[in-house]
């Protein structure tokens, strides 16, 4: 599931004060928000309320299937909602975010009755796909079929889970990363990806992956999610939209398509400039940053095809934000925002069109009784539907519920409108308006028992009109609210993580002395910052109980959890207290060998020496990079320090203050500078005409957009190519990346790699080779740019060396042509033209008279010619022919009084 918060505190955090009591103020039978907005001409009604929700979706007939967090499913027909459920899984895992959260109807669901579930399985650490059978509006009893189980998860959160059919009829599922962010970008595991699969389960060989993936992983549609909680697919066309929940920066909207990198964990939001993306990468269709929101959450297009709404709605998107609340109308083509089209909403989670237009939204609200600010389970959740009217007139979408109270309390009434604004609200007694209550939520204070059965009733106005919403009744009873007490856990108890936390309490009543079992509610909320998770679900009807402190989850040491018990008397008063159990902590420190290096702490990047506080008893993952860049030398993982040699270090958090050091091995970089560019103005995607410039590039990372690489070059219909040697640092398959805006060619040792020459947009193009360390290999980059932006890159990666744009080091130029003699150095030499024609000249100063051998090698290391040179002290200039040599690279070895030195040239 989603359910994140801003990073942003918007309160203190409570101190540990022991057993607090904590007397609820509302007492109100609907939960009291902000009204929810809409454009003029729309109105909503609340279609049910009591709701644990967390998805939707909407059956041919009409029929509504909504997903509860704890493994039922409901249903709604015609507006009206059945409280027997649809089915009850056994198996479902409700903790902190895990749950039933993903629902899908077969194409074939009028005929098949078929219904796909995700699900966190209890007691087993990862989420499963399943489908059930439907029998009228009962699940048939036994039909569960597990179709897909996927892997363990590092954590209880980032489950992801959204499901639809596409109209290639194949089931599209998003998978959350499971808190282990480096899965999203590996093809071993399933995590922080979509998948794709036949409606039996089965996986289609038509999928991306299919020939290269293995096993269940040959599902993978694409990668690089975060936590897609919500997607939806597009009537008309099939295009998928996606909304990823972010991390620290940006909420994404993804176009998913087949093979597609959506860049986590590598990149969150737009891409950075001067960033090299991974193979195959998307940037999003649409970003914000937390200044706008902090949990991108539900997805829906508004069908052309049987919209009600008005046509500027048509063929829209339509998604949420979890905490601000609002919904907004993304037009994607244009990818930009057009309107918002509604505000208010107390923690929306998900939407669907149905067949007549009309929008129906689920508001999962505050946990039940708790704070607004509380992200547990809840019984405040509901269901609305928004339909168009086309009038600004004000109507009632929640009426006003009844309230009991005990004498002296205070007493809220709610009433939520649609209509045109602004709004005025009047509340009335008896039919008399209540002086001063003229707001939404109206508080009944100090209610006497001379005011029991008073009428309350609100009058609803704008320019259009008026409304008046039914009466609710003022229940006063001389009856106390019953006091409970917590005896366990004792003030100031403390907790591991593995602990098992028991609780315990009496409850007694003014008018019903000791009350029964069937009175107490537990429930449990572990605390993180200024928000919380759900620990444990309301448990009702025990005084006693446990419940088990994960090893997995949350890895922030501001955390702790808050027992609650609930004591509900015979006439239905009731009063909640609580108790807070803060962790033990201990320190830890990650250091490398050499300083400097950065370890990947639980997902997110730590430059050691690096220390932390954690919870004793968490886990925690720690990982080397196989190789690091620092100050300009390489540095390979070998080992930590207590001799374990895998790169990934997966512990619980010990006692004792504990330090791990990862060890690297330095490897030499080479010598290299760069490669020879050549430019061609109005090349025209050719080569033919002379080079305009020429110069020495230290790697090939351009961004010139609008412009040109110099200004001798036009910005649009030049050529240019790269060529020289290029140098791996270790042995084994690299792969090459070529990023072009427009068309691209890559060789490298001969082989042609990527084979682009077209119009594009920028585009990663990649191919392998396998290299040999310390050896120099020809490679070659062509590139045309004919209209627009103007981009290429060209970047390696293996086993050993992170994706990187190729350094400078390892890349060594060709000679540049020259007008005149080159300067040579005492004791070296120097060979022009280069590229050469049919003469090449070699310019040798020696320090000394003496012998010397002039030999020309191929890139095979074939001797092509021989000759044998008498040297003078100082200068020494004389001829190759290289008239029959075919056009490629060679090299010059002379071998002399200073001993062998080689030169690589070009012939044309």
């Amino acid at each position: 599931m989603v359910f994140k918060y801003p990073m942003k505190k918007t309160f203190a955090l409570l101190p540990p004060t022991g057993v607090c009591a904590f007397l609820l103020i509302l007492f109100s039978g609907g939960f009291a928000d902000a009204q929810h907005a809409f454009p003029t001409g729309f109105a909503e009604t609340r279609i049910t309320g009591g709701l644990n929700p967390t998805a939707m979706t909407i059956a041919p007939d009409g029929r509504i299937f909504i997903c509860d967090k704890s493994g039922r499913i409901y249903l709604v027909r015609n507006d009206q909602f059945l409280a027997t459920p649809f089915a009850v899984l056994p198996n479902v895992d409700d903790f902190n975010e895990r749950g039933l959260g993903g629902i899908a109807l077969d194409p074939g669901f009028a005929s098949n009755g078929y219904v796909y579930l995700y699900y966190a399985v209890k007691d087993a650490n990862h989420n499963r796909i399943v489908r059930i059978k439907a029998s009228g509006d009962a699940a048939v009893p036994g039909s569960e079929e597990i179709l897909m189980e996927l892997e363990p998860m590092a954590g209880t959160i980032h489950n992801g889970g959204a499901m639809a059919f596409g109209p290639d009829g194949k089931l599209y599922v998003s998978i959350g990363d499971g808190a282990n962010s480096g899965s999203a970008q590996s093809m071993n595991s399933k995590l922080g990806k979509f998948l794709r699969i036949n409606a039996d389960g089965s996986i289609p060989a038509d999928n991306p992956f299919y020939n290269s993936a293995t096993g269940t992983n040959r599902a993978i549609w694409a990668l690089g999610f975060r936590n897609s909680f919500t997607f939806a697919i597009q009537p008309a066309t099939g295009r998928i939209f996606a909304n990823d929940v972010g991390g620290s920066l940006s909420e994404e909207i993804n176009e998913v398509v087949k093979g597609g990198n959506y860049g986590w964990n590598q990149i969150e939001g737009p891409r950075p400039a001067n960033t090299t993306p991974p193979a195959n990468y998307r940037d999003p269709v649409y970003a914000y940053d937390h200044s706008q929101g902090c949990s991108i959450i539900g997805a829906a297009f508004c069908d052309a095809a049987t919209n009600r709404f008005p046509a500027i709605y048509a063929g829209k998107y339509f998604f949420a934000d979890y905490c601000n609340g609002y919904i907004k109308v993304l037009n994607p083509d244009t990818k930009q925002i057009e309107s918002t089209f509604a505000t208010g909403i107390n923690r929306p989670v998900d939407f669907e069109f149905a067949k007549d237009g009309s929008l129906y939204y689920l508001e999962r609200a505050g946990m039940g009784g708790g704070s607004m600010q509380d992200n547990t389970s809840t019984n405040n959740g509901a269901l609305w539907k928004v339909t168009y009217t086309g009038s600004g007139a004000p109507g009632i979408s929640q009426q006003p519920a009844s309230v009991l109270v005990s004498a002296g309390d205070s007493a809220v009434f709610f009433v939520a409108a649609s209509g045109s604004r602004p709004l005025a609200f009047q509340w009335q007694r008896g039919g008399n308006n209540i002086a001063g209550a003229t707001q939404s939520t109206y508080t009944f204070k100090n209610a006497a028992l001379s005011d029991d059965n008073a009428q309350l009733r609100c009058v609803v106005t704008n320019a259009f009109g008026s409304v008046t919403s039914q009466a609710a009744a003022l229940q006063v009873t001389a009856d106390k609210r019953p006091v409970p007490t917590i005896t366990l856990p004792l003030a100031g108890a403390t907790y591991r993580a593995g602990d098992t936390l028991a609780f315990a309490g009496t409850a007694m009543d003014n008018e019903d002395g000791n009350l029964p079992d069937s009175a107490y509610t537990w429930w449990v909320d572990f605390h993180h910052d200024s928000h919380a998770h759900p620990g444990l679900s309301p448990v009702k009807g025990i005084r006693a109980g446990q419940f088990a402190v994960p090893r997995f989850g949350e890895i922030s040491d501001n955390v702790w959890y808050r027992i609650h018990l609930r004591a509900i008397d015979s006439k239905g008063l009731s009063q909640t207290i609580f108790t807070d159990v803060y962790p033990q902590k201990t320190t830890l420190k990650l250091e490398t060998e050499p300083a400097g290096i950065g370890l990947n702490l639980d997902g997110e990047m730590r430059v050691a020496p690096y220390q932390f506080s954690s919870v004793k008893g968490i886990t925690r993952i720690v990982e080397a990079p196989v190789s690091y860049v620092k100050d300009n030398n390489l540095y390979v993982f070998k080992q930590w320090s207590g001799g374990a040699a895998g790169r990934i270090l997966t512990f619980a958090t010990p006692d004792a203050p504990t330090t791990y050091r990862a060890i690297f091995e330095a490897v030499p970089l080479g010598t290299g500078s760069g490669l020879t560019g050549k430019y061609y103005d109005n090349g025209r995607r050719g080569f033919t005409v002379p080079v305009t410039v020429k110069r020495l590039d230290g790697g090939v990372d351009f961004t010139w957009i609008n412009n040109s690489p110099d200004p001798k070059i036009k910005p649009d219909n030049f050529t240019a190519s790269w060529s020289g040697l290029v140098q791996p640092l270790f042995s084994e398959e690299y792969t090459f990346y070529a990023t072009a805006d427009d068309g691209v060619r890559l060789w490298v040792d001969n082989k042609l790699l990527v084979d682009k020459w077209q119009l594009q947009g920028a585009t990663e193009w990649a191919g392998t080779v396998n290299l040999e360390a310390g050896k120099k290999y020809e490679l070659r980059l062509d590139y045309f740019e004919e209209l627009y932006d103007a981009v290429i890159k060209l970047a390696w990666s293996s086993r050993r060396t992170p994706k990187q744009v190729i350094p400078a080091t390892q890349l060594y130029p060709l000679e540049f042509v020259t007008a005149t003699e080159p300067l040579v150095a005492a004791g070296g030499f120097s060979l022009y033209p280069v590229p050469a024609d049919d003469i090449l000249n070699v310019k040798i100063v020696s320090l000394k008279t003496a012998k010397a051998e002039v030999v020309v090698y191929n890139t095979l290391g074939q001797k092509l010619s021989q000759t044998p040179q008498s040297l003078k002290t100082g200068e020494n200039t004389f001829e190759i022919n290289t008239q029959n040599l075919a056009p490629g690279i060679y090299f010059v070895t002379v071998t002399g009084p200073d001993g062998p030195q080689s030169k690589a040239f070009s012939k044309r």
